[in-house]
């Protein structure tokens, strides 16, 4: 019962004027003179007021328009209300690929799943790289989120947003035997094989340099392509090797060979043994198979 007279007061409210399209950020007196001739009479570049955001209705009523005419010396009466609303389109499919295209910078494949289809103003499409989501399943053909914009009035941004499978021929290191953990690789136990993967993987190995010589954190089978967070870059002495060990001390020097202990990087100590006497130290790594002693470090 009370939804009745609230129903007949929305069907006595006067219906808004059909809306002008503008497709900048202010309206001018020659916008209005499009509609009013009368403002014809007045400075077409007359700023009336600002556009409002895309998807609303800027309304003026004929006794604002009468008010700014008179504050121009134009008398009017009896004019129209005027209604401008921003010229609004839903993006269309080819541009959101082409805007995905030019972000990537690569040829892959783009396959739209679903994208926003709410009417957007006009401007450029944008689609930045650090808003692509990375597929969390269904391997490179994944769908995922990609969120953009349109940039229009100069600076200001309209949402939207693509889910997608993208997909593009690359190259991947793979295991061709099984690969022991904690031994550098070798040239012999790996190949370079081209696939179809996602094109901002930066995770997977896509060269031969960034895997040989490089010592794996654990086992890596046979087939498997090999990932950057699965190896470290092999130390300059590994555990067993024979190392130029180099004693300063005072105006004396001193250089013997001893046996790497255990494996270290340039500038960390480690321990080496004197294959003579049998006794350990600790030395500091300065470049591969050379280690040097403190002058007051026993030999």
């Amino acid at each position: 019962m009370i939804q009745i007279p609230f129903l007949l007061a929305l069907a006595g409210e006067p219906a808004s004027p059909a809306c002008r399209t503008i497709s900048r950020p202010e309206i001018f007196a020659s916008d209005v003179a499009a509609a009013v001739p009368q403002f014809n009479a007045l400075p077409s570049d007359l700023r009336v007021g600002y556009s409002p955001m895309p998807g609303n209705q800027r309304i003026f009523h004929g006794v604002e328009l009468e008010r700014i005419a008179k504050a121009q010396g134009l008398e009017l009466t009896s004019l129209p209300d005027l209604c401008f609303a921003w010229r609004m389109t839903p993006p269309r499919a080819e541009d959101i690929v082409a805007a995905m295209r030019a972000s990537l910078g690569s040829d892959a494949g783009i396959e739209i799943v679903e994208s926003s289809n709410a009417p957007a103003p006009p401007g450029e499409l944008v689609f930045p790289r650090n808003t692509l989501q990375f597929p969390s399943s269904g391997g490179p053909r994944g769908e995922v989120l990609w969120r953009g914009y349109i940039l229009y009035n100069e600076n200001r941004r309209f949402g939207v947003w693509a889910r997608v499978k993208i997909a593009a021929n690359m190259t991947r290191v793979v295991a061709i035997q099984e690969i022991a953990a904690g031994r550098p690789i070798q040239k012999e136990q790996v190949r370079l094989e081209s696939c179809e993967d996602f094109p901002l993987d930066s995770l997977t190995a896509r060269n031969l340099d960034e895997v040989v010589g490089f010592v794996p954190r654990q086992a890596i089978r046979t087939g498997a392509p090999i990932l950057k967070n699965q190896i470290d870059r092999a130390p300059e002495v590994m555990r067993g090797d024979t190392v130029r060990v180099e004693v300063q001390s005072g105006g004396a020097h001193l250089v013997l060979e001893a046996r790497a202990q255990t494996a270290g990087a340039k500038g960390s100590m480690i321990m080496v043994k004197n294959p003579s006497s049998g006794r350990g130290f600790r030395a500091r790594v300065i470049d591969k198979g050379r280690v040097a002693v403190d002058a007051g470090g026993s030999q």
